[in-house]
């Protein structure tokens, strides 16, 4: 088992593209809780950032709002992108028969990437927020095609963006569509303008 010190160094190293943190978390199993609290935390200040965001805004939220955004936000997001890693890992393995030893070591290093998200934090700052909030999921693509093609080195750039891709789509497309205002909030970072024309 890593030592608290030991996981917040490698999280260190891989954060700043250091692609043998990459390797290391896919191979070591007691990652596994540490990748997926990373990226329910990125998740959970997404949300924080969709909730903060009314109050820069000119309108009248609905009761509820911190629970549509931030509990539920927070639980859809999560859920969605954890079923858009089962697509990348399926489109990898299954349809473009890349070498995926094992579907957890796969969660690990996906999941961690996924912790550029929590830069949507800043979709509450008027005028520039929704440009760096969309600038989040610029960062967790590029960051999981990083961490895909550095734990696993037979996978080349071109089968690495299909399969990000595929995955992402899930979560960008289906969000939106669970969300309408003003009875189902369930949105994060920049998703919270599709809730208003």
């Amino acid at each position: 088992m890593a030592s608290a010190e030991h996981v917040v160094n490698t999280f260190r190293r891989a954060l700043t593209l250091d692609g043998t943190a990459y390797e290391e978390i896919r191979d070591d199993p007691s990652y596994t809780p540490y990748s997926l609290a990373a990226a329910g935390i990125a998740i959970l200040l997404a949300a924080i950032g969709a909730w903060l965001w009314a109050g820069t805004v000119d309108i009248t939220v609905p009761d509820g709002w911190f629970l549509d955004t931030v509990i539920l936000g927070t639980i859809f997001t999560a859920a969605l992108m954890a079923a858009g890693v089962g697509v990348m890992y399926v489109v990898l393995s299954q349809v473009l028969r890349q070498a995926i030893p094992t579907p957890d070591g796969f969660v690990r290093v996906t999941a961690l990437g996924h912790v550029s998200y929590a830069v949507a934090l800043l979709v509450f700052l008027p005028q520039i927020g929704f440009g760096l909030s969309l600038l989040a999921i610029a960062f967790v693509f590029f960051d999981v095609c990083f961490a895909i093609r550095s734990a696993y080195p037979t996978v080349t750039r071109w089968n690495a963006t299909v399969a990000v891709s595929a995955g992402m789509f899930v979560w960008l497309a289906l969000l939106p569509i669970f969300s309408d205002f003003p009875d189902n909030n369930f949105v994060t970072g920049p998703f919270v303008y599709s809730l208003f024309e």
